[in-house]
């Protein structure tokens, strides 16, 4: 599991790129959630671009999507297969989008190197409503998740006998803790706001902390999802926050109701996910 963007929100952050993670299992890659900047981090991360396989987009604010036809462009040289793409619409016209709005740049592409059209290496699946997906050796669930107003899912990926489970954005959810149920990783959100009033404006904070709390979860929140799910790990990323705070303020809030191994989302973090039968072991 490579954290390649751990920032929550959109607004640009020192340290930490747009939201995206990578789990590599069995020479496969699945690319969950695809802020701008995504294929330089990948490659910076020393993944390689032709093992990607799969895209998942939990919901459609920027931070979490502005890449997800760019990736695949820049990924185009590389690809011998379609890539599935699975998320809620309009993923599919973001797509027809980008290829109309980067229509000269493929024609030149397509005519200098003699490569098929993108779109024949996209493979796009859009969502309404929970559903499985196989794709190939892994298994991909998606459930509605509740971040308001935007539809939003999370997902869950059972691959080689390892799970993991992404939460997506979300206020605490039991939707969440259905779907990572007994899941060996749960990549869970989470906001720290314990200091946000000192760093908005007294008009603001109000309003502001209102909002994120209704569609974010908080690290003890997100560590009770976890707990109740039965999670075997627990990983907070991506991590907003309105003013300095560290990985040991967060971990703290979220010991108190999680007793699992906690790991707070850094970009180019690593976190193995051991199979069942080695947690057993």
């Amino acid at each position: 599991m490579v954290v390649l963007g751990s920032a929550g929100g959109p607004t640009p952050k020192v340290g930490r790129r747009p939201v995206a993670h990578a789990l590599e299992v069995a020479d496969e890659i699945s690319l969950v959630d695809c802020g701008n900047g995504v294929a330089g981090q990948l490659v910076e991360a020393g993944l390689d671009l032709a093992k990607l396989r799969r895209i998942l987009i939990t919901h459609h604010h920027i931070d979490h999507v502005a890449d997800v036809a760019v990736v695949l462009h820049l990924a185009w040289s590389q690809l011998r297969a379609p890539v599935r793409v699975i998320g809620p619409p309009p993923l599919r016209r973001l797509f027809e989008l980008h290829y109309e709005a980067f229509e000269v740049d493929i024609r030149s592409r397509m005519a200098d190197e003699g490569w098929p059209h993108l779109r024949d290496l996209v493979d796009v699946i859009e969502l309404t409503s929970a559903e499985t997906v196989d794709c190939g050796p892994a298994r991909i669930t998606a459930a509605p998740v509740e971040h308001p107003p935007i539809p939003s899912f999370g997902y869950r990926i059972d691959v080689a006998g390892r799970s993991v489970c992404f939460s997506g954005d979300t206020r605490p959810s039991e939707a969440v803790a259905d779907l990572a149920r007994d899941v060996d990783l749960l990549v869970h959100e989470t906001t720290y706001l314990n200091n946000a009033a000192s760093y908005l404006p007294p008009e603001r904070a109000q309003r502001v902390l209102t909002r994120m709390r209704s569609v974010h979860s908080e690290p003890v929140g997100a560590a009770r999802i976890a707990a109740a799910a039965r999670a075997r790990a627990l990983l907070l990323s991506p991590v907003g926050a309105f003013g300095p705070t560290s990985d040991d303020e967060i971990r703290r809030e979220a010991r108190s109701a999680y007793s699992g191994p906690i790991s707070i989302g850094r970009d180019f973090l690593r976190v193995p996910v051991p199979s069942h039968k080695e947690v057993r072991n």
